[in-house]
């Protein structure tokens, strides 16, 4: 095993000790490093939980049972008994079943509409110190070198697809990586040739142009997350001393040492205390799928194989392939630059029209161009041009129609057609390159359009980004409904009718991320779920949330502009969609501002009423005052919340009816199964989100009396409850310091009062409640809870005057004697306390 950094000696300033501090997963971290860590190199396992090591374990089972070895061997190899081996071994790596926590793309992934395992994907970590040793100013050769030097945008996988999603702030903003990255070429740097020319050869990449990413950390404050890849990686350090986390472990990276990795989660977190930068030079690459040898990490341990391995880039058909590309890319280029330019005499025209026709244009209009043109380049400059082709598909098909012989109007035709290309030609080579450019913006949006596979964020990619927007995807359908009170039979009737197959709910959040709803089954898990049964597609996105300022403001924020894109596309290239929105009428919800900028970019957006009907939107509706003083609202609730002016109702904890009592215990608690949000997170935005909800609710609930809760949260996770209890534990305290404070403060304010005013009542009144609910507080930090004897309740009358109980005027001497001293107090009797009836009456 890789041995753990070394605790903290007594001589912290010995030779070659490390203690650095680093900050992952928002909290700061110390690791101490001696020169027995910097000094190792050799292979470990490394697993990101307990669940990973076993489903890995469970996979190695199976196949060294197909290599031959038997259980006794295997249950030695993978160190578990017998029992654990006869369990999985006889199974296939797809009928393993995963345990929780284990990503489905780490099991199997989609490939040709098939399933297809990843049992290949497993295996150790290898270190080697000092792999590359001629390091000294290759750091600055290569930052100095490469001037293409990009941020790219922060995102994040999905569980299932490794698919993307892009990260934004609380405002909508697409956040950025603080690393750079740039891809590798050759012949810029002649050392990085060589380092990256030696990676190759310790992972078995034969083919030179396989390359390598670079990546900047720039400063000790740039960093990037912990992530996981479905490949392996060989990366080599250069620059400053950085810390590189392997799923748990924390290692560190000095100039020219080597580590390889394969599907563990992996990231350089931020080191404060790093000026200097730093880059790593990897170079991804697959195992090889050899069955014949166990040192090629089939389904790896390192116990058995860890990293002295073969690792070719692909598999036989992979390389067919690449093979048959590269001859086709050469034999482009021989038509590009080659010596003949003139079809006819010894040029092969049957060749010629095969060129046209790999690079994607019909046979018979590229016959009919190379007939006209009589030059290969020209021919493709005619077929890119769209009128041209037409008129070439034309001529070919006109051609076809008489075999035997043509007419004389046949003839006239043709040559009419052929002046029209001579004239075509002899446009300027500024027009040409104006058009040629043009039909390449077409091939570059229609390429981006169509690569999507529908898994993830559409716009994750920055050539998306680049060339897809609301106006570019053509005139679009797009439906409209509210959520309101319907009934989940209603509203999928209405999906149904208009035959809506694609959701996006549009339903914002508020500050604590929650969705409002006034029917159970429109809470984004239930809806998710029921449109899943149903074969519908459905994701939510909170548009016009708190934090963002309301609808307007979001709706100019990369997010919003980003996923209306997104919608477009689907009711393209998939089926009828619709965005949900969260009242019955569109005039009154924030669905208004999202139809008027879809119909502002030339789409057409119908609204489902209730009934079934539709209601065209009509472009240039004014918004209502709601909307536009949204942001102005949610900014002053959030400074009154901020500054702790902003008080949330709070129910007696002491005085209950007796009906609202019997009401709360009769009413059917929901029940939330804590696990099944977290299992049913997609990514890891979602995942922190989902256990910051689950975390509020068992804090909320665990404040309510047994049986008055309004929800039961079953299967909840240990860390959960911990998190939970944590954030209890801070919440009384600081109830606890705002409570002694408040009582200093007033035990000030009444000694001042009293000796000015001895007849004032109302500020022993004020300490006294004061002092009550002090000691209330520290009861109930104790651990028990106040009783009806603790603390007496305070009346007040229609007018704000305290009225208290017989029993506390005769325990405060002090408001009594206080009392008598006012003259024109008047001494509390039954009738002050009459009704406005009874008083009436009497009179």
């Amino acid at each position: 095993m890789y041995p753990a950094p070394a605790e903290v000696p007594e001589v912290t300033d010995a030779p070659g000790y490390r203690r650095y501090r680093y900050r992952e997963f928002g909290e700061e971290n110390t690791a101490e490093f001696d020169d027995a860590h910097l000094a190792w190199s050799g292979s470990f396992e490394s697993t990101t939980s307990t669940a990973h090591g076993e489903y890995q374990d469970r996979l190695r089972a199976i196949h060294l049972r197909k290599q031959g070895w038997s259980k006794t061997d295997i249950a030695k190899d993978i160190g578990r008994s017998e029992r654990f081996v006869a369990r999985w071994w006889q199974l296939e790596p797809l009928a393993v079943p995963r345990p929780p926590g284990v990503h489905q793309y780490l099991a199997h992934t989609m490939a040709g509409q098939k399933q297809v395992d990843r049992t290949e994907m497993w295996r150790g970590v290898e270190v080697v110190r000092g792999f590359f040793k001629d390091t000294k100013g290759l750091y600055n050769e290569v930052i100095s070198g490469f001037a293409n030097w990009k941020q790219s945008a922060s995102e994040t996988k999905d569980f299932r697809t490794a698919s993307y999603f892009l990260r934004y702030d609380h405002e909508g903003k697409m956040k950025m990586m603080t690393m750079k990255s740039a891809s590798y070429q050759r012949f810029v740097v002649p050392r990085l040739d060589t380092l990256v020319q030696k990676i190759h050869e310790k992972v078995g990449v034969q083919d030179p142009d396989h390359g390598a990413g670079m990546y900047w950390f720039s400063d000790g404050d740039a960093s990037v997350g912990s992530h996981r890849h479905v490949f392996w990686s060989a990366r080599v350090a250069l620059g400053a001393e950085r810390i590189m986390m392997v799923d748990k472990t924390p290692i560190l990276m000095q100039e020219g040492d080597l580590i390889i990795i394969g599907p563990q989660r992996h990231g350089v977190p931020s080191m404060p205390e790093i000026s200097e930068g730093s880059l790593r030079i990897s170079v991804p690459f697959k195992p090889n799928r050899d069955k014949s040898s166990l040192n090629r990490h089939q389904a790896p341990s390192p116990r058995t194989a860890d990293a002295q391995q073969d690792g070719r880039r692909d598999d036989d058909d992979d390389d067919h392939h690449h093979q048959h590309h590269d001859e086709d890319e050469g034999e482009l280029k021989q038509w590009w630059e080659g010596d003949e330019d003139q079809v006819g005499g010894g040029a092969d025209v049957a060749s010629s029209v095969q060129v046209l026709m790999d690079m994607g244009f019909d046979a018979d209009a590229s016959r009919s161009a190379l007939q006209l043109c009589g030059d290969v380049e020209q021919a493709i400059e005619a077929l890119t041009n769209s009128g041209l082709a037409d008129m070439l598909t034309n001529m070919s098909a006109a051609d076809g129609r008489n075999d035997g012989g043509c007419d004389e109007s046949d003839v006239d035709v043709a040559l009419a057609r052929k002046l029209q290309m001579e004239e075509l030609q002899q446009e300027s080579p500024e027009q040409l390159q104006q058009q040629f450019e043009e039909y390449e913006k077409l091939l570059e949006i229609d390429d981006a359009e169509k690569a999507w596979d529908g898994y993830g964020d559409l716009m994750h990619n920055s050539f998306r980004r680049a060339n897809l927007n609301l106006d570019m995807l053509g005139a679009q359908t797009l439906y409209s409904l509210g959520a309101a009170a319907q009934t989940e039979k209603a509203f999928f009737e209405l999906l149904s009718l208009h035959s809506i197959r694609v959701v996006y709910d549009f339903r914002p959040t508020d500050y604590r991320d929650e969705v409002r709803c006034q029917q159970p089954h429109f809470e984004i898990r239930v809806l998710k779920s029921n449109c899943r049964q149903r074969g519908i597609h459905y994701r939510h996105v909170a548009v016009g949330r708190e934090t963002a300022w309301g609808t307007l403001k979001h709706l100019q924020s990369d997010e919003v502009q980003h996923i209306m894109v997104e919608l477009v596309w689907r009711a393209k290239h998939h089926a009828r969609t619709a965005f949900l929105g969260q009242e019955e009428d569109w005039r009154a919800d924030g669905r208004l501002a999202i139809a008027e900028e879809l119909v502002k970019h030339g789409h057409v957006v119908q609204h489902v009423r209730s009934e079934g009907s539709l209601e065209r939107h009509m472009v240039g509706m004014e918004m209502p005052d709601f909307l536009l003083q949204e942001e102005a609202r949610l900014r002053k609730v959030h400074a009154q919340r901020k500054a702790g002016e902003l008080h949330r109702p709070e129910k007696s904890a002491v005085n209950r009816s007796l009906e609202s009592v019997a009401r709360s215990l009769a009413t059917e608690k929901i029940q939330v199964d804590v696990s099944a949000e977290l299992r049913d997170a997609e990514n890891q935005t979602d995942l922190v989100r989902a256990q910051k909800r689950m975390v509020r609710l068992q804090v909320t609930e665990n404040k309510k009396e047994a049986g008055l809760g309004k929800k039961e949260l079953v299967a909840v996770p240990a860390h959960i409850a911990r998190e939970a209890a944590s954030v209890r534990e801070q919440a009384e305290a600081k109830k606890m310091d705002k409570l002694k404070s408040k009582a200093a403060g007033s035990t000030g304010s009444a000694g001042n009062s009293a000796l000015q005013e001895p007849g004032s009542s109302a500020s022993s009144s004020s300490q006294a409640r004061v002092q009550t609910e002090a000691s209330v507080a520290a009861s109930t930090t104790e651990g028990h809870a106040p009783s009806h004897t603790d603390m007496q309740p305070v009346r007040r009358t229609r007018w704000g005057q305290a009225i208290e109980s017989t029993e506390s005027r005769e325990t405060d001497d002090v408001e009594v004697a206080t009392a008598a001293q006012i003259p024109d107090a008047q001494p509390i009797s039954g009738s002050s306390r009459k009704s406005r009836w009874d008083r009436r009456t009497a009179t």
